[in-house]
Order: structure tokens, then C-alpha cells, then sequence
């Protein structure tokens, strides 16, 4: 099951890769009000849909839910973030949009080593890999595996 976890987490990177750039979203985190956007990218020459929604505060954590389909699978993530989380996440996502915006990079989703090396992603990971932040549902078909 754990390489099942590792495999997902990566495919959830790949989708917060794609809204890195997003300044809506981006302002939205910050102040932790509601939003709720999606999308679609291939990874691995396979397409993954994606739905990010931020919920709102929950006590004094933020919480943030993904849902990404990838090979007819949903995985479902939810993050409780606190406000230095927030920050951090933030203030590295507004700097890689500077950075893109200035040198014309585009975010490559083509595979799971090409998004690994995105700085955004380095953020969240470290986020999506601790279970007192982030939690992840696996599909039914997975969890006894």
C-alpha cells in the first residue's frame, strides 16, 4: 500500500504544479477563503482531471481538499494548514510565478521526474508526506493492498 501512497502523492504534486502559477488560488490560500477551481494535465501520458477546493478555517487551520482522477482512480487529499504553513507555501508559489513570468518557463507535467524538480512542488510535498497536515483517501480497490 505504501507505494500505492507514494505513487498518488505524486500525482497530486503534478496537479498543484499546474495551479502554482495561479494567483487566484495562490491570494485565495493566503487569506484561506473559499475557492474552488479544476482542471486537467497529462502525466506519464496519462490525463489527470483535478479539483482543488480551499474550505475555509477550521479552528486555527486552514483546510485545502484535492481530488484528482488519474487512470479512472480518485485519490482525495485534505490538508489542515496552519498560518506559517501558509505563508511558506504562498510566498513560494508567488515567487515561482515571478520567476515564470520573467524568463517565459512552462510548468512540464510530462512526467513524475519532471514535476518532482518544480520548487512548489518541494513545498507541498513535504506537507503531503506528513500525516499530522495532510491526509489521503485511496480508492477502495487500493486500501487492502
Amino acid at each position: 500500500m505504501k507505494k500505492y501512497l507514494l505513487f498518488f502523492a505524486a500525482i497530486l504534486i503534478t496537479a498543484m504544479s499546474v495551479i502554482a502559477d495561479d494567483a487566484k488560488f495562490y491570494n485565495a490560500l493566503q487569506n484561506c477563503t473559499s475557492y474552488s477551481d479544476g482542471g486537467t494535465t497529462t502525466t506519464e501520458g496519462k490525463t489527470v482531471k483535478f479539483r482543488n477546493t480551499i474550505v475555509g478555517w477550521q479552528s486555527d487551520k486552514c483546510v485545502y481538499k484535492e481530488t484528482v482522477n488519474y487512470g479512472g482512480m480518485d485519490v482525495c487529499i485534505t490538508c489542515k494548514l496552519s498560518k506559517p504553513q501558509l505563508t511558506e507555501l504562498v510566498d513560494v508559489m508567488k515567487a515561482y510565478s515571478t520567476v515564470q513570468k520573467y524568463t517565459g518557463e512552462n510548468i512540464d507535467t510530462s512526467t513524475l521526474s519532471a514535476v518532482k524538480n518544480n520548487p512548489v512542488v518541494g513545498v507541498w510535498n513535504k506537507y503531503l508526506q506528513d500525516p499530522s497536515v495532510c491526509q489521503m483517501e485511496l480508492p477502495e480497490e487500493l486500501k487492502n493492498q
